[in-house]
């Protein structure tokens, strides 16, 4: 564990998760999501305002959206967030802080979709609400929101907005979406449940440990007993593709080129390791931070400390790379 996280619990010890009871865990986990959002400041530079869409069922879902108070001169890329929370808790507005920044610092807009979760709505309702979002993006964002896909069509998330992003960008370079969408993040993402039967390439067994690895399981944001309850809570399927991208059966050549923030303590860090490498070996550009000794997500639980400051220019600093060149081929 990081130093400076070690010295912040000893003064901040987080509350437990009762994990024994996992519709109290949920429950709990999102009344507490929802108390941490700010509303925007009447100082801020971004506007902010839902818009909707339907999705396959024709069912209306929520999109958030991050503006700039005043637009810039050149067409806006746009950068599509999808939210964390284990398919289970967490809302569009989880994304306010780094979606405000992004608008602020590269004069972009921001969309964070919303999408059904279990374990009311168990997968794949997620994941195809997410799907039919991005299609309703792609087709309808340069009217709605006055911005220009081709200067840059960002897709990403964190955790499993991470993991249904992953399987986003399989799915619209099968599918023909258009626009292409350029870049994709992957902000800690689950990408290979231990659950998943597929045999791993000899290469990479002796590095697919973080799952069993005692300081990983003592993670004081994304315990293993937590990631049980959210994928019971989900139902989410370990061997389809639609939930573990890694297995995706038509391969991983042809994705956009992709950025990824990964957790040193986190169970979820070695199958991010080797997402990256297998990208990478089908041609995909990839560029990748990695934090030491800080646990799922930390910037969002830890905004203060210097490697959530650190995390949160990488992510500025990674966008951009991703929208570096947006407009060429």
């Amino acid at each position: 564990m990081d130093d400076e996280l070690a010295e912040f619990l000893k003064a901040n010890p987080l509350p437990q998760i009762n994990t024994a009871d996992p519709s109290k865990a949920i429950a709990g986990l999102r009344m507490y999501m929802t108390s941490q959002y700010k509303p925007p400041s009447h100082e801020t530079n971004v506007v902010e305002r839902d818009i909707y869409f339907a999705n396959r069922d024709g069912l209306q879902l929520r999109a958030y959206v991050f503006a700039p108070k005043e637009a810039p001169a050149k067409p806006m890329p746009l950068v599509v967030y999808i939210h964390g929370g284990g398919w289970t808790i967490g809302s569009p507005e989880d994304t306010a802080t780094p979606c405000r920044r992004l608008v602020e610092s590269l004069s972009v807009t921001c969309i964070a979709p919303a999408y059904r979760q279990g374990p009311e709505d168990p997968f794949p309702a997620g994941i195809n609400d997410a799907w039919d979002g991005l299609k309703w993006i792609a087709a309808n964002a340069e009217a709605e929101l006055g911005v220009l896909l081709s200067s840059g069509f960002v897709v990403g998330g964190s955790s499993a907005g991470g993991n249904m992003s992953a399987v986003l960008t399989h799915l619209a370079r099968d599918e023909g979406l258009s626009p292409k969408i350029t870049g994709t993040f992957l902000l800690a993402p689950m990408i290979l449940p231990p659950g998943t039967k597929v045999a791993l390439p000899d290469q990479f067994k002796d590095i697919y440990l973080s799952r069993t690895q005692e300081a990983c399981k003592d993670d004081p944001v994304l315990s293993p007993a937590l990631e049980k309850i959210f994928n019971v809570s989900a139902k989410g399927d370990e061997q389809s593709p639609m939930f573990v991208p890694y297995i995706w059966p038509t391969g991983h050549q042809g994705l956009p080129k992709t950025y990824f923030q990964v957790c040193g303590m986190d169970i979820l860090r070695d199958e991010d390791f080797i997402y990256e490498q297998v990208l990478a070996e089908n041609g995909v550009e990839t560029k990748f931070d990695l934090y030491p000794g800080m646990p799922h997500i930390f910037w969002g639980t830890f905004p203060t400390l210097t490697q959530s400051r650190k995390a949160a220019s990488d992510f500025i600093d990674g966008i951009k790379w991703l929208l570096d060149g947006s407009t060429k081929g």
